[in-house]
This record gives structure tokens, C-alpha cells and sequence, in this order.
């Protein structure tokens, strides 16, 4: 996904603490409410932070082609026992130059939202007691409040394990490499002669890597109807392609969020994943 996500925002309303070795049978579908409070770097490189509380509403749905799940919302076109082939959307939070001391004057980063493939290779379905995984999502960006104005492209392989104990907790851990095309990382860290300050000198961002990351993510099931989850992410920026550029002012930071889900409604119907 994209640089200056901590977390999709349809991760977050769509979280689920339980695994296909946990509970083989899930509803076909539910829908509910989620409350959030999110914290995260303004975009990779950044030294401040964008907060933002949410409650909205969700709905997860398990269709063997429509997926809406906790990973992903959009279509899957292939699912074998090893690999699985999607194409998904997702979003990512924005912010003003207001929020940004280094971007004052500069244009605000808006909503953004990712569109592309994601390939998922099933390394182990049991690696002392979890799933590992290998993702390769491609997205293609766009900016909803420049009416959805093309930003480029990310790509970012990564590995994922997962694991559900006994007492229904889900466990999450995640390390990944976040590459950018040119017009991308234009978007975040590029500085044209219209932004040159005293501060901040003419910089021609170049496509590339934008960042390191790993995450944790836990998620538990209190009740029938209600979940709990957190989050944090590590973005590490020092041997970023764009390092030099004034607009980079950290090596590195974290984002951190927490959340709860209540179950309105859900299928009488079950599936399995």
C-alpha cells in the first residue's frame, strides 16, 4: 500500500481476531460498528504526527469472488491452497500543511485511495503454530479530494505470520519494503521551485524505496458481539531513495492505533475461507 499509510482504514473497520484453524465455519457475511483512534506518521520521513478518531460503520463479507474481509476489500480471481490473487482497494489518511511544520505553505496531502493486484503465497500453514505468509500488493494511487487525480504507483512485498490462541487471541507480525514510482514519491518529497524556502531547497524526488516497515497487530474477541484490536508500525526511512530530501526529516518513527468492533448483524449462513 502506499507510503503514508500506518494501516488501511478498511483494515482497521474490518479486523477480525479469528483465523480459518480457529473457527474453520464464519457467517457469510456481518456488519456492525467501529470506533477508532488512530495515530500516525503525516508520510514516511515525517517527525510529526496526524490523529484522527472514527465511528463508522463496517461490514465484512466472505463471497468466494466479492471479498470484504480484514485484509482487503474487492475481487478474488484465483485461490488455490498455496496462492491467492486478488484485486483490492484500500485508503490511507490525509493531511493539511497545517499538520506538517516542514510543508508549510505546500500542497495538503489528501485522501488517498489504492486500487491494484495483490498476490499471497501461503509459505507454511503451520510454522510453530502460525501461518506465513508472502504478500505482493501493486496499487495505483489516487487522491479523492484532487478528484481522484492519479499519484503514482507503490509496490510492497513483505512477509506476514499469523497466529489465533486457545483463548481466541489473533497475533499478527508483519516486515515489509515499500517502493514507490517517480510520481509518487514527487507527491511526497518532491520540492518544486514554487516551494523553494530559505529552509527548504529545490529537490527532484527519484522512484524508489520509501521505507522499511514492520508491524504488530492484536485483535480479541470479548463477547459475541464484541472485539477489541491494536496496532503499531515501524517505519524505518533512513535508506530511502529520496533520503536527502529537505522534506525528510526523521530516520524513522511509529504509528500506533486502538479500536473496538460491535457485531449488529451477521448471516445465519456460514463459509469457509
Amino acid at each position: 500500500m502506499t507510503a503514508c499509510r500506518v494501516v488501511t482504514i478498511c483494515s482497521l473497520l474490518l479486523i477480525s481476531p479469528l483465523s480459518r484453524a480457529a473457527q474453520p465455519a464464519l457467517p457469510l457475511w456481518e456488519a456492525g460498528l467501529a470506533g477508532i483512534n488512530i495515530n500516525q506518521l503525516a508520510y514516511p520521513g515525517s517527525d510529526q504526527m496526524v490523529r484522527r478518531n472514527f465511528v463508522l460503520p463496517y461490514l465484512i463479507y466472505r463471497g468466494e469472488i466479492l471479498r470484504a474481509d480484514r485484509s482487503n476489500v474487492g475481487l478474488r480471481a484465483l485461490k488455490t491452497d498455496r496462492l491467492e490473487l486478488d484485486i483490492g482497494f484500500a485508503g490511507a489518511l490525509g493531511s493539511s500543511d497545517g499538520d506538517i511544520a516542514v510543508r508549510n505553505g505546500m500542497a495538503d496531502l489528501g485522501t488517498l485511495i489504492e486500487v491494484g493486484p495483490r498476490l499471497r503465497w501461503t509459505l507454511s500453514e503451520n510454522l510453530f503454530g502460525a501461518r506465513l505468509r508472502a504478500d505482493f500488493p501493486l496499487r495505483a494511487v489516487f487522491d479523492i479530494e484532487e478528484r481522484f487525480n492519479y499519484s503514482g504507483f507503490s509496490f510492497e512485498p513483505g512477509l506476514v505470520s499469523d497466529i489465533t490462541t486457545d483463548s481466541g487471541t489473533f497475533y499478527s507480525f508483519n516486515i515489509s519494503s515499500v517502493f514507490g514510482s517517480e510520481k509518487l514519491n514527487d507527491y511526497f518529497y518532491q520540492v518544486t521551485p514554487a516551494d523553494v524556502t530559505a529552509q527548504r531547497p529545490l529537490f527532484d524526488a527519484k522512484a524508489g524505496l520509501i521505507a522499511l516497515r514492520t508491524g504488530f497487530t492484536v485483535g480479541k474477541k470479548f463477547s459475541d458481539k464484541w472485539r477489541g484490536f491494536g496496532f503499531a508500525r515501524y517505519e524505518w526511512t533512513q535508506p530511502a531513495k529520496n533520503a536527502d530530501s529537505p522534506l525528510m526529516v526523521a530516520n524513522g518513527g511509529w504509528s500506533f492505533g486502538l479500536g473496538a468492533t460491535y457485531i449488529w448483524a451477521q448471516s445465519n449462513q456460514t463459509v469457509t475461507d
